[in-house]
């Protein structure tokens, strides 16, 4: 990321309600977050906390169909899956 093009996150006024995938590369952490409005949802990519991509959909198979691409996009940039545990393996 070149310096001055990261935006800081505009979590305000929409409500964050979950993550929808998360990557690492190098040491950064990548989660693309859900956010709630009234009329449409957001997602955005954070990277460590700023914001990268973010864009307004009001269909929900639209946001999730971005999401796949910024996603894809980044794995073919060497960025890789973090895979929750699985629930045998949080006892």
């Amino acid at each position: 990321m070149a310096p001055g093009t990261r935006k800081q996150a505009r979590l305000c006024g929409g409500e964050d309600v979950g993550t929808l995938w998360t990557l690492r590369h190098g040491g950064y952490t990548a989660r693309c977050a859900l956010l709630a409005w009234k009329t449409a949802w957001e997602i955005s990519v954070l990277v460590d906390g700023d914001a990268l991509l973010t864009e307004r959909c009001r269909r929900t198979g639209d946001l999730f169909e971005v999401a796949e691409r910024w996603r894809r996009r980044l794995v073919e940039e060497g960025w890789e899956q973090v895979r929750p545990p699985s629930p045998e393996r949080v006892a």
